[in-house]
């Protein structure tokens, strides 16, 4: 029997102390992307370190703050897959953000339920088409939950359960809330359906808020996307800034009561891309008690040792305590090598092992800062 989780609170580091930790075990980790050669990550994973990283899982839930599993939200398919389940649950994980990209109504690229596919390209969808849409892939989800498939993460305590049954927990999400159509009884009602994480925007300035990619405009929260961000903390809903441009970021972490992620990206620091964070943008999440997670974008960081530096540098100017993993699975084209299609994530564990991180900062990295999070969310 795994012995239980520790305490909320109880694995908190001050800045001082993951500085620390910085200053003697990050050396080169202001290095840029183009700096690192890939190195292939072939050999897998080892017994002896899988067996450490199943050590570490016994204390901390392992998880993954954005992901497509299955392609269940664009693909022609009625459900998650045992499949999918079973790759995640081999890589010692607990949890999973299940992400509905609800403005694809607008940008097309995904099945109707009759297979019929609905070609990438610019729409203008009738009104409550949008959020018929994303109703209809959280009934993909639930048809998961309804199967025994997979377990519905309602609430954190119900991963505490999965951990014991060895099952997988997911959490539906919002990937850009398109599916609101500016009415906020729609949040209340994909609350009622499951739902537990709120991503404001994706690829379309929407209602609530700004892009960080093309067409760069300006602009942050509108009156619309604050109402959503105050009734998002008293329902107890996680807030996701991913895709959010830097005013949007800034009102949102102004006025949210509760810590916010921001789950999926890269740095600036590291490689000038439109979709990265500034350092002072790391630092402001962080400092409201967010997570940042780090992607395995192969357009981007071409290996598991890149993605690490990555991490690395987020513990380096924020603590070890606001950074955790994004993986988008099925939702990139390419994958960084050693982590790949089949979500290897223990490489990245792996990784952080290998360069002398503790069993306690590797826990925190591959899920426990944001099961935390998601603790403080829902007990607010």
């Amino acid at each position: 029997m795994r012995p239980p989780l520790l305490p909320a609170g109880t694995l908190t580091m001050t800045r001082s102390r993951a500085l620390l930790i910085a200053a003697t075990l990050l050396l080169g980790a202001c290095e840029t992307v183009q700096d690192k050669k890939p190195v292939p990550i072939t050999a897998g994973i080892p017994p002896d370190v899988d067996a450490r990283i199943a050590k570490i899982h016994e204390s901390f839930v392992f998880a993954d703050m954005h992901a497509h599993p299955s392609r269940f939200h664009r693909a022609n398919v009625e459900k998650i897959s045992a499949k999918e389940v079973a790759l995640y649950r081999s890589r010692h994980m607990d949890l999973v953000v299940a992400n509905i990209s609800s403005d694809m109504a607008y940008r097309g690229n995904y099945f109707n339920r009759d297979g019929s596919k609905v070609e990438k390209g610019e729409y203008k969808p009738a009104p409550g088409e949008t959020f018929a849409l994303t109703a209809d892939r959280m009934q993909r989800l639930q048809l998961t939950f309804d199967q025994g498939i997979a377990v519905h993460a309602d609430h954190p305590q119900t991963v505490m359960k999965t951990r014991r049954d060895a099952t997988l927990a997911v959490i539906p999400a919002l990937e850009g809330a398109d599916a609101l159509e500016g009415d906020i009884q729609n949040l209340h009602k994909l609350h009622d359906m499951g739902l537990r994480l709120i991503q404001l925007v994706h690829f379309r300035n929407n209602e609530l808020g700004h892009i960080q990619t093309f067409p760069f405009s300006p602009g942050g929260l509108t009156p619309f996307g604050k109402e959503v961000v105050r009734v998002a903390n008293r329902l107890g809903l996680i807030i996701d800034l991913a895709h959010c441009n830097t005013e949007t970021i800034m009102d949102v972490l102004a006025l949210s009561k509760d810590p916010v992620i921001f789950s999926h990206g890269g740095l600036k620091a590291l490689l000038d891309q439109d979709r990265a964070l500034s350092d002072d943008e790391v630092r402001a999440i962080a400092a409201g008690g967010g997570i940042v997670g780090i992607w395995p974008h192969g357009k981007y960081i071409p290996n598991v040792a890149v993605m690490v530096d990555f991490i690395e540098h987020i513990v380096e100017i924020a603590g070890a305590d606001h950074v955790g993993i994004g993986s988008d699975l099925r939702g990139m084209s390419a994958y960084a090598d050693g982590f790949a299609r089949e979500a290897e994530f223990r490489a990245i564990a792996m990784e952080l092992l290998n360069r002398s991180h503790s069993n306690e900062v590797v826990g925190k990295i591959m899920g426990g800062n944001f099961y935390e999070l998601w603790q403080s969310v829902a007990a607010n």
